[in-house]
């Protein structure tokens, strides 16, 4: 559906990135209302959005005014809005479609002769982006917009922080390209729960751990599969195995490169053995053939990137890049920050496991992972443990937390709990081994004071960095 100057819009959802598109659709459209669905925003933004010529509502309105409407997957489809429009034949495009719109239409020859990278799936987005960066860098311009910041692969330079992986961000994010002066070769886009469209390679790394969305109308997964719907013609599509087990079907008019993180033979590139004394990824993508060595690093848990490891390898293969190349920046990684990663503060060991993919199941791997650094001097393991709600949609589930505490507390030496839902876990298992901090920060530094040189730090929180 083409949006254009006659057209009527209304957003719906202004928390999740509806703030920036009701902006950037008043350039192509010919109105735009918003509806600040969850009534998030404060009277000072919806006044701006005003005095821009954007009408917006605190409740559901008419649809009969609208031409099209413009709603995100994970809206319950109770809500007033939607039920009218379809009674009433108004075609609903979600959040990634209209960013996709303002994409070709605002930024279409900027990105002329570029080419456009964006990845989906409810695991290892950002470390899969993080490799892939590192590798097309070597011969191309590359900047990257992931849930780490947009950055600038060339000079080393973040652009901005701060943005969410909503498809929207991709727009502020070209905005500070734009604003940076920078013309890079490759752009890649972390996006949460689909693709725009306007991909030449779409990438799906997993739909593992599937969760529900819309009120519990739909799962994740199919959300997901936008980035297989809006492909467009003859683009690439580099797709997990255990998405094409689920969805059962591909579209013909595109290139698809498959890939498995376990061993699976029909995939173009999958895993001959992996372990955490190494890794052999084989590929065969065309009449290109072969293997690629990864070599256990002492910096992070390598079967944690397993995921990222293929898809990256996938993808650049897929790019015409060198296999050598791709072993050269995968032997060089020492790992992304918040993935599993082993680095030192003040003496102590800290496995940063922090991040906004983080789950209880990543949780438990962390620990086990801690348990392997401790070599029998007496190491003391202090774990901290919650989330950062503010800065995350999805968080962590308080009953996921108190079932781990109950399993694995005799296996700490003490467990810090951070964020507000976690306060009545704290109460109710308070004592000599249960501290609580109201963020990251405050409860790495609680856990640096409870612990001496060569103790280890597993920090495990949910944030967005």
């Amino acid at each position: 559906m083409r949006i254009d100057s006659s057209s009527r819009v209304a957003v719906l959802d202004l928390t999740h990135g509806g703030l920036v598109l009701a902006s950037k659709l008043k350039d192509i459209a010919g109105s735009v209302t918003a509806v600040d669905v969850y009534k998030t925003s404060g009277s000072d933004v919806l006044g701006n959005l005003e005095k821009d010529g954007i009408a917006t509502f605190l409740e559901a309105t008419d649809v009969s005014g609208f031409d099209i409407l413009v709603a995100p997957v994970h809206l319950k489809p109770s809500h007033p809005m939607l039920i009218a429009a379809k009674v009433k034949g108004i075609p609903v495009i979600t959040h990634h479609e209209a960013a996709g719109e303002v994409l070709s239409q605002l930024f279409g020859k900027v990105l002329e002769d570029k080419t456009v990278i964006e990845i989906t799936g409810t695991k290892a987005k950002t470390s899969t982006a993080h490799l892939l960066a590192g590798i097309l860098s070597k011969n191309r311009k590359v900047v990257s917009h992931t849930s780490r910041g947009v950055e600038d692969w060339n000079t080393g330079k973040v652009l901005k922080k701060g943005l969410s992986i909503t498809p929207a961000s991709i727009l502020s994010a070209m905005d500070a390209v734009r604003e940076a002066k920078l013309e890079p070769d490759v752009y890649i886009f972390e996006i949460s729960l689909g693709g725009t469209g306007c991909a030449d390679t779409g990438v799906i790394t997993t739909i593992s751990n599937d969760y529900r969305i819309a009120n519990g109308t739909s799962g994740a997964s199919e959300a997901k599969r936008q980035m297989i719907l809006n492909a467009k013609p003859r683009s690439k599509l580099v797709v997990n195995h255990d998405a094409l087990k689920y969805f059962g079907a591909c579209r013909r008019d595109v290139e698809l490169v498959s890939f498995s993180d376990e061993l699976v033979s029909s995939c173009n590139v999958y895993y001959e053995d992996i372990s955490s004394n190494g890794a052999i990824i084989a590929y065969f993508i065309g009449k290109k053939h072969g293997k690629i060595r990864i070599i256990p690093s002492h910096d992070y848990d390598i079967t944690s990137y397993k995921i990222a490891f293929v898809c990256a390898t996938a993808v650049a293969l897929s790019m015409g890049v060198d296999a050598g190349i791709i072993e050269k920046v995968i032997l060089d990684f020492r790992g992304a920050e918040g993935r599993m990663r082993k680095t030192q503060l003040s003496g102590r060991t800290l496995i940063d496991n922090s991040n906004s993919g983080m789950d209880i199941r990543t949780a438990e791997k962390a620990l086990s992972y801690s348990k392997q650094q401790v070599v029998g001097q007496g190491e003391k393991i202090i774990m901290v443990l919650g989330e950062e709600a503010r800065q995350v949609c999805e968080g962590l589930d308080p009953a996921g937390v108190r079932r781990f505490v109950e399993k694995y507390s005799g296996e700490l030496d003490a467990l810090v709990l951070v964020g507000d839902r976690m306060k009545p876990v704290f109460r109710d298992y308070s004592g000599d081994k249960m501290y609580y901090a109201d963020s990251l920060e405050a409860g790495i530094q609680l856990a640096e004071g409870l612990t001496d040189e060569k103790d280890i730090i597993l920090s495990c929180v949910k944030c967005f960095r």
